[in-house]
């Protein structure tokens, strides 16, 4: 069964499964959540624990004996399985596909801990038969929007007294990396164990961790987020990205909004289209946002520019501002809806 990672205390509750799937993109809630799989378990008389870990000439025959044997040390014990790339290959899914078909009572539970898994990949055969037998946890990558209310809960769990612009600040500083804030959260826990915790208290205790890639400046120019945007574009400068790398994921969105915004001109429907150029469901809202901010020519205009803008940055056309970093923020502003040029 598949199940949601709030619901997965509830779950423990009750006898083990099996086999528990834990699969993402945010390392902190899947070891977070390893844990309290393994808490329980040892709870319920799991005493040996057995690891292993998907590297080149990986033997999944060791891994399917280690199912079958009989514990040396207990009645009980967990096999832990990580598989950091998600993709055990055709040896593994049918290993895997072998093991889950010879599970029989429950003196053994296998967890299986995996990176992201594409939607592709999560309707695999081997996928299917692993979420059938146990239970899949999903733990994603969080959107920035949520992350002021993940650490709101996180706050409260640790029995800290906040006010709300404290978890907003801590949210700007982290942004993108849960570790980061789990760590702050820790640090302030420490630090004002019975102190209320404002944003001073908060800009005063810790340091800027967050955590900005080129394809969050990309989001935030698409989201229409001109301050976000200018935050991002400042942190990727001091972090030493390539603006060439910065370029490039806005060039690639601009296309794509061409693209789209013609279809759209020509009488298309907006959904086909998104399925058409492989604009995933997650991804629709930041896209049909910045589709009813501009039309075909402010597209247009700005791929021209990011044309221009690549090359300046390889000294074959002269450049406009002070240096690149101004250029393509003011291209990522214009991409917000601000008339800069």
């Amino acid at each position: 069964m598949r199940l949601k990672l709030a619901s997965l205390p509830a779950k423990l509750s009750q006898p083990l499964a099996p086999l528990y799937h834990l699969f993402g993109a945010e390392t902190l809630l899947l070891e977070e959540a390893l844990d309290q799989i393994r808490q329980q378990a040892r709870a319920q008389g799991f005493a040996e624990r057995i690891r292993y870990s998907l590297e080149p000439g990986f033997d999944w025959n060791q891994m399917l004996a280690s199912g079958k044997s009989k514990s040396l040390f207990a009645e009980r014990k967990i096999i832990e399985l990580r598989m950091p790339s998600g993709k055990p290959g055709e040896p593994g899914a049918k290993a895997l596909i072998r093991y889950v078909d010879s599970i029989a009572g429950h003196d053994t539970v296998l967890l299986l801990l995996s990176g992201a898994i594409d939607k592709r990949a999560q309707n695999s055969k081997w996928f299917k038969k692993v979420e059938a037998a146990g239970v899949a946890v999903e733990c994603p990558t969080l959107p920035a929007a949520q992350l002021p209310a993940w650490i709101n809960q996180r706050m409260r769990n640790q029995g800290l007294h906040f006010d709300s612009a404290a978890a907003e600040r801590l949210s700007q500083f982290v942004e993108g990396n849960l570790l980061a804030a789990a760590q702050e959260i820790d640090l302030l826990a420490l630090l004002s164990p019975q102190q209320k915790i404002t944003a001073e208290v908060v800009e005063k205790a810790i340091a800027d961790h967050a955590r900005f890639t080129v394809y969050t400046f990309a989001d935030a120019c698409l989201a229409g987020a001109p301050h976000r945007c200018t935050r991002i574009l400042q942190s990727l400068r001091r972090n030493q990205v390539e603006p060439i790398l910065v370029l490039w994921a806005l060039t690639r969105e601009t296309r794509a909004l061409c693209q789209l915004a013609a279809g759209i001109a020509a009488g298309l429907r907006t959904q086909a289209l998104f399925k058409q150029h492989g604009v995933w469901s997650s991804r629709s809202g930041l896209v049909n946002s910045a589709l009813r901010r501009g039309s075909l020519p402010l597209w247009e205009n700005l791929l021209r520019r990011l044309a221009r803008a690549d090359l300046m940055l390889k000294g074959r056309a002269t450049m406009q501002r002070q240096n690149i970093w101004e250029e393509i923020e003011s291209i990522g502003l214009r991409m917000c809806g601000l008339p800069i040029y």
